[in-house]
């Protein structure tokens, strides 16, 4: 197997895709260790990755030709596509770069030296887990995964800042404190009933006398108040004032457990070894159906989910709205219940 001294990874847009890319970035840098490995993609997700040893270079993507002269510039000797789209592809290739290795999608095969051939799946699968299938890309190069899936690092510079915003908010470990994450980047029909959300944060901290800790992204804080005032009396709502995704990661360490739907933040969590209850709905399951050893998916099988859409196309939102509280906070105690 040829040895590269530089090598270019394309990564993912969403939060979620590309924690579960650690899987294959930790298997090519045990492969290349001498090799000096540069990750092109969002700046918000440098932070997120740092602390793992996954590369030495951080290439921030943008949507024009910069990319194509950054890649150009870094002159690496193979490219490694984990995308599908069409774009960075098109943009590897007018890079110039030697050897270009991704699946062969909305028709960029052409563009490929390795183009991988998409698998053929089981009626009724959607697709392969994408921790496999970013391990088969890194793959061809010889690189093999260590039969673990997401792996998050943290800094001790980024502890020592989140340390100190935690003892602000009194989130010790003298108790138990679950998060509940409301939101979606996706879009509103990933959204679990709120009233169903406070009504379970209700009860476990009753209960159970759980801490509650409300999380949420940017453009979510109007989900994460609403949720407050539903749920009521003490907690901890992180909508006035956003955590950095590098500091988030030392939240969720210190959670017992994550409530949430298919988001960012359940595989955060997942990445530091923390557990999520993850309610599921408009979105198919086999994309992550892999290494959910910290896991559990509560979804219903409808006749019409997955449909992978935005916004509920027959205005029922059933797969979200029949997910009963009960059945939530029975999967949370078990998880309560062996920490």
């Amino acid at each position: 197997m040829t040895d590269f001294s530089r090598i270019l990874i394309r990564l993912p847009t969403w939060v979620g895709d590309a924690v579960m890319a650690t899987a294959a970035l930790r298997a090519l840098r045990r492969r290349f260790r001498e090799s000096t490995i540069a990750l092109m993609g969002g700046a918000h997700l440098e932070p997120l990755l740092d602390g793992a040893n996954l590369f030495d270079r951080w290439i921030v993507s943008d949507h024009g030709a910069g990319n194509i002269r950054a890649a150009r510039e870094f002159d690496a000797d193979v490219a490694l596509i984990l995308p599908h789209s069409f774009r960075s592809a098109w943009e590897t290739w007018r890079a110039r770069i030697p050897r270009r290795i991704g699946f062969s999608r909305q028709a960029r095969g052409w563009m490929l030296t390795d183009p991988l051939r998409p698998h053929r799946l089981a009626p009724g699968k959607r697709a392969i887990p994408m921790h496999y299938e970013y391990l088969e890309v890194v793959g061809v190069l010889g690189a093999t995964g260590d039969g673990r899936g997401s792996l998050l690092g943290i800094p001790d510079s980024v502890a020592q800042r989140a340390e100190v915003r935690l003892a602000g908010l009194s989130i010790d470990t003298d108790r138990r404190w679950i998060g509940f994450h409301p939101g979606a980047a996706f879009g509103p029909s990933k959204i679990w009933p709120l009233d169903r959300m406070a009504q379970v944060a209700r009860r476990l901290r009753e209960e159970d006398d759980c801490g509650i800790v409300i999380t949420c992204g940017p453009g979510e804080e109007e989900l994460a108040l609403d949720l407050e005032a539903r749920i009521g009396g003490e907690l901890v709502n992180l909508c006035r004032g956003l955590w950095p995704l590098d500091e988030l990661k030392v939240l969720m360490e210190r959670l017992s457990l994550l409530v949430t739907g298919d988001t960012g933040p359940r595989h955060i969590a997942a990445g530091v070894g923390t557990p999520q209850v993850v309610l599921m709905g408009p979105t198919s399951p086999d994309y992550t159906d892999a290494f959910l050893e910290t896991t559990s998916v509560i979804r219903k099988e409808l006749e019409c989910s997955p449909c992978q859409q935005k916004v509920c196309p027959l205005g029922h939102h059933r797969c979200m709205e029949e997910i009963e509280p009960d059945q939530v906070i029975a999967e949370a105690r078990r998880w309560l219940d062996t920490a």
